[in-house]
């Protein structure tokens, strides 16, 4: 008996995946916690379904590939998000039907918001609602010994005909964080050439933005600096099963929440020295708290994310950003001193369900403008429908979905879901938007608007 952990791919459209440069680390992280607690375990990787790209009947391979690695007496374990659901859920279904009795356990921020819908529509035993760490070894004991489940929170599991919801269960505390088993990318496939290194120094935000889906929100947790070396020093070991040029990509959703802990990092980068440039991720409101980037060195870093989001404060506070246009310009004027202006990604999105024209153009006023005067990058994306507080009161924009719509693997570039979840936004719109950054692209500003793959055939006539 073995426990297999995976990560499925994401369609991008029929017969292609969407390409990572990034492995998702939570499978790696999980078969560390195995391998600790003396498990066989095993990872299939989602590279590993990228050769059945283009063949016919995408699905029968896949499955195939995952049948020649498991048993029935196997654990398989699927950690889920909104844009890799369908692809799991075909798969868990497809593998149940000839493994009937195989117990499958579903995790990760889908499964946990949807367990109740995931439980309906799968025949999987378990759903770990609550972090991966804190629960995976007392759900596999339990489902070795055929031992009853009432008794372990934070999970929603099968019992006969019956779906059963345990209590929630609190999250890690920071030493638990810190003392978890480390990431072990030992059979990480090197042909995959992965470009990037994951590393989390911490978990969870200090804020809950409305159409924000990350899990932890309002739960920031940071690890020590001490702690970080340690994680560090343990990724390095399995450099050259990365590709030769990659970075360090710090996973943390809110790095810079603690501007104290912040800078100690980049001091510790500093002296560490190990050769690899690092991608961080930053709040624009943190930027004006303190002298935060007298500290990190620009030469270190290969790129940083701020996400931006809306080009207009009533927007902004729409979507409780806790910034303004102006603290925003703020902020970008000392980053531009500090000689990071190259290393800047400006993040934004635009289709909130209140949005129609007048607004939309809003956020590309701002964008224009800051290519004008910073020359940074701003990166411009159509609003996603995920899990969020804008889910929750979704029927108050007139949006009638339900978790369903998941289901479909390829719901990102569904014209369909984009037409519902878009209330506001026309044909008229599309046409404007994509004519107005294309032309900023061509009098050759730093801005590029992402479109839906259904998107990219809408006629510009002008």
């Amino acid at each position: 008996m073995k426990v297999i952990i995976s990560f499925l791919p994401e369609l991008l459209k029929e017969g292609k995946f969407e390409p990572h440069n990034t492995p998702p680390q939570v499978i790696y992280l999980l078969y560390g916690v195995l391998k600790d607690a003396g498990f066989n375990a095993e990872v299939i990787d989602p590279f590993n379904f990228y050769q059945f790209e283009g063949v016919e009947k995408l699905y029968e391979k896949c499955f195939e590939y995952i049948d020649c690695k498991i048993s029935e007496d196997d654990i398989l374990c699927f950690s889920s998000n909104s844009f890799n659901w369908g692809f799991t859920k075909i798969m868990t279904n497809m593998i149940l039907n000839k493994y009937p009795d195989i117990k499958i356990v579903l995790g990760g921020l889908h499964p946990t918001i949807f367990d109740d819908y995931a439980m309906s529509v799968t025949n999987a035993s378990v759903v770990i609602r609550s972090e991966g760490e804190k629960k995976l070894i007392e759900v596999i004991e339990a489902l070795i010994n055929d031992d009853d489940l009432s008794d372990i929170n934070g999970i929603t599991y099968r019992d006969g005909e019956e779906v059963i919801k345990n209590p929630d269960c609190g999250s890690l505390s920071i030493e638990e964080l810190e003392n978890s088993p480390l990431p072990d990318f030992s059979t990480l496939p090197k042909r995959a050439k992965y470009l990037d290194i994951p590393v989390e120094t911490s978990r969870g935000c200090k804020f809950s933005c409305a159409f924000c889906s990350i899990p932890h929100r309002n739960n920031w947790r940071g690890i020590s600096v001490e702690q970080l070396e340690r994680r560090l020093k343990n990724v390095m070991k399995y450099k050259d099963n990365f590709s030769p040029v990659s970075r360090i990509l710090f996973v943390d959703d809110c790095f810079t929440a603690n501007q104290e802990r912040a800078k100690a990092i980049a001091e510790k980068l500093k002296e560490l020295n190990l050769n690899k440039k690092y991608f961080i991720e930053v709040r624009a409101t943190d930027v004006l708290k303190s002298d935060l980037f007298e500290k990190f060195d620009p030469d270190l870093i290969s790129s940083m994310q701020v996400g931006v989001e809306c080009g207009y404060d009533e927007g902004l506070r729409k979507i409780r950003k806790g910034l303004t246009v102006s603290r925003l310009f703020e902020a970008l004027e000392i980053l531009v001193s500090k000689g990071f202006s190259s290393k800047i990604m400006l993040s934004f999105i635009i289709g909130f369900p209140w949005e129609g024209q007048e607004e939309i153009n809003k956020t590309l006023d701002t964008i224009e403008y800051i290519a004008k005067k910073f020359n940074i990058f701003c990166n411009l994306n159509w609003l996603l429908f995920l899990p969020s507080d804008l889910w929750k009161e979704k029927e108050k924009y007139n949006i009638h979905i339900d978790e369903s719509i998941y289901d479909n693997p390829l719901w990102p570039n569904s014209k369909d879901v984009f037409d519902i979840t878009h209330p506001l936004v026309t044909e008229e719109i599309l046409k404007e938007t994509k004519f107005r950054m294309d032309d900023m692209e061509a009098r050759g500003l730093s801005a590029r608007l992402n479109t839906p793959i259904f998107l990219n055939t809408v006629d510009i006539i002008r």
